[in-house]
């Protein structure tokens, strides 16, 4: 069932954090939340496990209504906040022993066994936590949320101190569990998202400005800009002159940037120009935006609703 979302909102006194938030989440899918700190994202996955009430709106996990007070519909959740909550003085294996008796699964041993090998534990498993890296006692948190096999994940930061190798790791990791657990995943790293999730939903001072497939967002904000550098002397005069009322932009290494086109006819129309002018093309690209630059775009624009 996932995670199905309408008309959330959340208020503290007068200020509305969050407001008029529509999303679905299904089961085999992860979605990346973005946006900027204060954007209302830590309060979106608070509400889903149960933290915090919503002001307005209506949320549901697993087909669970989230302001349900009884507790048993928690147990199809596995969440890691922002800030992972650990017990220092306990040792890891100790720990999501721990874990495993709270949620009173049948067989915690074989379980603890399952997710420190899913989550690259084993290495640190007889290591005090408070002695372990940033990135490990991230690995932790992130086991602890998987132990108990959750149909649901909510992920703040769950690449937060991680090192390059690690983050691979723990992509694979979410990736393998995603097949058919639906994932909400928060991240201020782009290229993670970018690479990691199939939509994604971009958040602005409480509103959603965006969200759809990660490719369509992405080409939603395209820049419309094509990059072109020609084998022999072209000035910027001649090239304006078959682009009538486009920007041309000089660019490093003898590149130029045509702004605001048609990505496809332009670049037919330069190697026909190139053919008619004598002078070869080496490079010819449309220009791709990345998320990085689509989320910079879309968090300037004042959210509706």
């Amino acid at each position: 069932m996932g995670i199905e979302i309408e008309g959330l909102g959340r208020r503290y006194g007068a200020r509305w954090v969050l407001r008029n938030l529509t999303l679905t989440v299904r089961p085999g899918e992860i979605v990346g939340l973005l946006g900027p700190n204060g954007a209302g994202k830590s309060t979106t996955m608070k509400i889903l496990t149960g933290i915090l009430s919503p002001t307005s709106g209506k949320a549901l996990v697993n087909g669970n209504d989230v302001t349900d007070l009884r507790p048993a519909w928690r147990c199809g959740v596995g969440y890691l906040p922002e800030h992972n909550p650990l017990y220092p003085d306990l040792y890891v294996r100790e720990y999501l022993m721990y874990v495993a008796r709270i949620y009173r699964l049948e067989a915690p041993r074989k379980e603890v066994e399952r997710v420190i090998a899913l989550t690259g534990l084993t290495p640190e498993q007889h290591q005090r936590i408070d002695l372990l890296s940033k990135g490990f006692r991230q690995r932790v948190g992130l086991a602890a949320a998987l132990l108990h096999d959750p149909e649901t994940l909510i992920l703040d930061e769950p690449t937060s101190g991680l090192d390059p190798n690690q983050i691979l790791e723990i992509r694979q990791a979410i990736r393998e569990v995603g097949r058919t657990k639906a994932i909400l995943l928060s991240s201020h790293v782009m290229q993670e998202v970018e690479a990691l999730c199939d939509r994604v939903a971009i958040m602005n001072r409480g509103g959603l400005v965006a969200e759809g497939k990660t490719g369509d967002v992405m080409l939603s904000a395209s820049e419309n800009t094509v990059v072109v550098a020609f084998a022999g002397a072209m000035g910027k005069e001649r090239i304006e002159s078959w682009f009538p009322e486009k920007e041309v932009e000089p660019l490093p290494n003898g590149e130029w940037a045509i702004h605001d086109v048609d990505t496809m006819g332009a670049r037919l129309l330069l190697f026909q120009k190139a053919v008619e002018e004598g002078v070869p093309i080496i490079t010819l690209y449309a220009k791709r935006s990345h998320l990085e630059d689509v989320f910079h775009t879309l968090t300037s624009v004042e959210p509706t609703g």
